[in-house]
């Protein structure tokens, strides 16, 4: 439904920022355009609007926080990845020195009690 439709079934003009609200509200409802308005109407005159409008608000609010944290959380992750990937690497590099370490240890001690045994 476009904006002048809805004005021309409602008498009202609402704000470009709050038709795009009663804009997904008309895409979330099961019915047709003048059973939209007529409830729409019903729910402005109760209040019911001003506490969806509200409510809608903050979630896009809340939304484009979290979406904002997010991004810094990923660049964050993006920035640490290699030094992660290089230490994970390094420590496997770590771990397979210790095996030969280990190896040689044992072999040395065969030796080394083989000339005083």
């Amino acid at each position: 439904m476009m904006i002048h439709e809805f004005t021309q079934r409602t008498g009202y003009e609402p704000s470009m920022e709050e038709y795009r609200f009663i804009e997904e509200s008309y895409y979330d409802f099961d019915g047709q355009k003048d059973e939209f308005c007529k409830a729409w109407l019903k729910d402005k005159r109760n209040g019911n609007w001003e506490k969806e409008l509200s409510f809608r608000k903050m979630l896009e609010e809340q939304k484009e926080s979290f979406e904002k944290k997010l991004s810094e959380k990923e660049e964050t992750i993006s920035f640490y990845r290699p030094y992660f990937e290089r230490t994970r690497e390094l420590s496997k590099q770590l771990e397979e020195a210790n095996k030969k370490l280990e190896r040689l240890e044992r072999v040395f001690r065969r030796v080394f009690d083989e000339q005083e045994g």
